[in-house]
């Protein structure tokens, strides 16, 4: 048997409850990691930026909600299916991050202001908006990892809690099958 065979059969013996709360704690990993950016290294987070951390903190609540809820293979399935989207959402963001980074600054169709400038003078209708689409801040590589900037890692990392929701739901759903298989057996025993 090879590592990665003994690493698998050993996860999935682990209970969804410390899988959900393995994603809170990564959760809360990446926003320290977004605090120190902001607040230590004063790089200032563009609307695209706030808007991954709103959907970072969601997809916290979610698995806290998961892990001290520790439900059945039915409300597994609900939670990391919930988490799943949310993160997906999030890989969405951080994907569409990275596109405006690499584009051509030319081929953009606006720079707007920053991110402050906007939460004090704008309506609440064209904060949502420009959150979700993005400024001219948001085109600017202000830090970088092996040559990738920070939404292509954040992506990466929303990608990687995707994999490991669709993973647990995949799981919930033969666990459910099982229990029903092992159910309707049992009534059709039953004389």
């Amino acid at each position: 048997m090879n590592n990665f065979h003994r690493f698998y059969q050993r996860a999935n013996e682990l209970p969804a409850r410390t899988w959900f709360l393995f994603g809170f704690l990564s959760c809360i990993a990446l926003e320290l990691a977004a605090m120190y950016f902001q607040f230590v290294l004063l790089l200032e987070p563009c609307p695209l930026c706030i808007t991954q951390r709103l959907i970072l903190i969601s997809l916290a609540l979610i698995f806290l909600s998961g892990a001290l809820h520790n439900p059945g293979p039915a409300g597994v399935r609900n939670y990391a299916g919930l988490a799943a989207f949310v993160s997906l959402a999030g890989t969405s963001v951080a994907a569409y991050h990275f596109a405006i980074q690499i584009l051509p600054h030319d081929e953009l169709s606006s720079c707007g202001p920053g991110a402050s400038y906007i939460l004090e003078h704008y309506p609440l209708a064209d904060i949502v908006r420009q959150f979700l689409t993005g400024t001219g801040d948001c085109t600017q590589v202000v830090w970088s990892f092996l040559g990738l900037s920070m939404p292509f890692w954040v992506g990466l990392c929303f990608l990687g809690m995707f994999i490991l929701c669709a993973w647990q739901f995949m799981r919930a759903v033969a666990t459910n099958r099982l229990i029903n298989a092992l159910a309707l057996s049992a009534e059709t025993e039953t004389p």
